[in-house]
């Protein structure tokens, strides 16, 4: 009783077993008619139990596998010649709806009692051929890639798939590869140099190294090559997969651009130099030009201011010379008309030693309201010129040569006093831009004409009936040396202003 009980048992074991198994299993006969199917069968081929059971086989079968199946089973009854049983192969098969797909099918032949039965086991290929279709064609795109593709091991180095491509392009076979190692084509490496260089990549620390090399090839020939090296897998092998990209044409280019470059360069550069060297001949022949054009300028100014005076002892010598009897008062007269007017022209030619003797500034920190005041109180301004200072509280020194900065404003409050004969204000101000300070000395006097303010800076121009016209000259002379700057505003009639400004103190 309890052997029918385990065998009850374990039928119903291998029942379940059979529905449940993932792979579709079914029972023919010899006949090729379906006996038994489980629940995998009937998903895979979309019949249902009822559908199969009972039926031929071959209608799971496309043409023209169906209409060879029956003879095929006849064959085997009659020759016992076994074409796929007890052995496993790949086939093809077709669902309910049309749709044909592979399979990997596996028959056993079964006796049970006097019958034969045989027994398939299936397992559906569908999404592995299509995996393999993709390796295939992944294959086919690195195998056809421009770029060379290298797999080598990563313990020996030695390569084991290298692409159509780097084949072609190193005149070697895939079998001659496979003996090579990447230091055979990069003739820079070393074995040992090699290794290091990878062996931050094969310990994880970097996920790629990029580089660029020379590979050699078969025929001693050698090309350019940008590389990118990555750890991979190959068959569940760890390897290096190298991409390189033949650069020589490239670098061919990179190298005649730079050339070009480094031609026209050297093409500017003397062409730079030959301009330079044509303005710095055309700004001499400019500076001669200006130095003769103010020399006769000068010249005429001091012959002019020197030929009054020589004229004037000339007429008194003369007199001296030719006077017959003349009183001692006349003689003294003529004595002191000369003395004068020798006078006149030593001032002339020392104010002109000055201007071109003027010597380099020595800059330190002064007080420029002091100066200032300094200088107005020792001008001997007359008592109907009304004195007006405008400075700001914390005024900042400003950094100047205190003996040529204070020639300077006395020339401009001298100018002031002399352009005021009938008296009016002289104000002196002072205001702060940024690191500079800006004195103003303006003038309610007669004021300058518009066709003389462009001149009245130049040597030896003078509105003044006895004057120079050195006074300006000089005080803009010592500012520019003082690294200053002198401007000048007027309307005639209404007085001017003179604005000197001068860098304050850090």
């Amino acid at each position: 009783m309890n052997e029918l009980k385990d065998t009850e048992l374990l039928l119903k074991t291998l029942e379940a077993i059979h529905d449940g198994a993932v792979d579709a299993i079914l029972t023919i006969t010899e006949w090729g008619i379906i006996e038994t199917v489980n629940s995998s069968t009937e998903s895979l081929f979309g019949y249902s139990r009822s559908e199969l059971i009972g039926s031929n086989v071959s209608m799971l079968m496309p043409s023209p596998y169906r209409d060879e199946h029956d003879a095929y089973l006849e064959s085997y009854r009659n020759t016992g010649l076994k074409r796929i049983i007890g052995i496993g192969r790949e086939v093809v098969a077709q669902r309910k709806d049309g749709t044909i797909f592979p399979m990997h099918l596996a028959v056993s032949e079964v006796n049970v009692g006097e019958r034969r039965v045989f027994a398939g086991f299936i397992r559906d290929h569908t999404d592995l051929k299509k995996y393999e279709e993709q390796q295939a064609s992944l294959g086919r795109i690195i195998e056809d890639s421009l770029n060379e593709v290298f797999i080598f091991d990563s313990e020996t180095l030695y390569f084991i798939q290298v692409n159509r491509g780097a084949r072609q392009n190193l005149g070697y076979t895939l079998q001659e590869l496979n003996k090579l190692t990447p230091v055979d084509i990069k003739p820079e490496y070393t074995l040992d140099q090699f290794r290091a260089w990878i062996r931050p990549l094969l310990a994880g620390e970097m996920e790629k190294l990029e580089l660029s090399a020379v590979h050699v090839r078969k025929d001693g020939t050698t090309y350019d090559v940008d590389i990118n090296l990555q750890v991979s897998t190959y068959l569940s092998k760890p390897v290096l997969v190298a991409i390189a990209l033949d650069v020589t044409q490239r670098r061919i280019a990179e190298r005649l651009l730079k050339r070009q470059q480094e031609e026209m360069q050297d093409e500017l550069k003397r062409q730079v130099e030959a301009r330079t060297a044509e303005l710095r001949q055309a700004q001499s022949e400019l500076v001669l030009n200006e130095k003769f054009s103010m020399l006769g300028k000068v010249s005429g100014g001091i012959a002019h201011e020197i030929r009054n005076p020589l004229n004037a002892v000339k007429t008194s010598a003369y007199f001296l010379l030719n006077a017959k009897n003349p009183s001692p008062e006349k003689i003294r007269e003529h004595l002191e008309r000369i003395d004068r007017q020798v006078s006149i022209a030593d001032n002339v030619i020392t104010a002109l030693s000055d201007v071109a003797k003027l010597p380099e500034a020595e800059r330190s920190p002064i007080s420029i309201e002091s100066l200032i005041r300094d200088v107005v109180a020792s001008a001997n301004i007359e008592a109907n010129i009304q004195k007006v200072f405008k400075f700001p509280d914390k005024l900042p020194h400003v950094m100047a040569d205190e003996h040529q900065i204070a020639i300077a404003f006395r020339n401009l409050v001298r100018n002031a006093r002399d352009a005021m004969p009938d008296g009016g204000t002289l104000l002196i101000e002072a205001r702060v831009e940024g690191d500079r300070v800006v004195i103003s000395v303006i003038d309610t006097g007669v004021g300058i004409s518009e066709e003389n303010l462009q001149k009245v800076m130049d040597p030896l121009f003078s509105t003044k009936a006895r004057g120079m016209g050195l006074g300006l000259s000089i005080t803009q002379a010592i500012v520019e040396k003082n690294l200053g700057s002198l401007e000048v505003e007027s309307n005639e009639g209404k007085g001017s202003s003179f604005h000197i400004t001068l860098k304050s103190e850090s």
